[in-house]
């Protein structure tokens, strides 16, 4: 079960220090953290001075040429530069001979099982399969999620699954219970990841039984100290 983190430049920083795997981006980070100020290049070269992390920066183009002309000059910024593209056949296309030329691609926006396939097929380092807008739509990402790990399961080298389009905790407990090798998301619900009522709560109730423990602070938890009841 791995992590990929996303977010504002300092928010990757974090993200950087917990360990994640990598660092994904996509337009509209670009558009609500650089507030079109800077260019696609200066944003990477923003986001490379701030993770020693592989970083999947998403990419666009009218034609497979324009997609590839793109990435190799992102690529040249810095080798830890790999790159999302969208899930289509000039997508693909693209994805095919950039690992070819050993630059690490995901294919995004993926929806369907044949999509996966196409993916492994020319050689994706990993796939985005969205999960909440596939939700919305009236589709059952848990069943395509459980059925392309199937598929992937009888692969040599498959792509990595990496689940994305993730509105809340909930969300991420779907993907991983299906079976993906990763969820990638922003810093914010990462902190969501860390935490639940009953682990604050037994924290709480902990606390009348730190208080007898010479030398320990518990001044923190002053107000728990009245809860009834046991943590354990």
């Amino acid at each position: 079960m791995k992590i990929y983190g996303a977010g504002t430049p300092e928010e990757i920083k974090k993200c950087t220090q917990l360990g994640v795997a990598g660092i994904l981006t996509n337009p509209q980070g670009y558009e609500q953290y650089f507030q079109g100020k800077m260019t696609l290049e200066e944003i990477t070269k923003a986001i490379v001075e701030v993770t020693d992390l592989p970083i999947f920066m998403q990419i666009h183009g009218k034609s497979t040429k324009e997609i590839l002309e793109k990435a190799r000059n992102l690529h040249a910024i810095s080798p830890q530069v790999g790159f999302k593209i969208i899930s289509d056949e000039k997508g693909f296309w693209a994805i095919r001979q950039l690992q070819q030329e050993g630059i690490k691609c995901i294919a995004t926006c993926v929806f369907t099982i044949a999509q996966a396939a196409v993916a492994a097929c020319v050689g994706a380092f990993g796939i985005c399969p969205f999960i909440s807008r596939a939700k919305e739509i009236g589709m059952d990402p848990e069943t395509i999620l459980k059925n392309i790990k199937k598929g992937y399961s009888q692969l040599e080298k498959a792509p990595e699954i990496i689940a994305v389009s993730l509105r809340n905790v909930g969300d991420i407990d779907l993907a991983l219970s299906a079976g993906v090798d990763a969820v990638g998301m922003r810093y914010p619900l990462i902190k969501e990841m860390m935490e639940h009522p009953l682990s604050i709560k037994a924290e709480e109730l902990f606390a009348k039984n730190w208080a007898t423990i010479k030398g320990e602070d518990v001044s923190y938890l002053e107000d728990a100290l009245k809860l009834e009841g046991l943590a354990e």
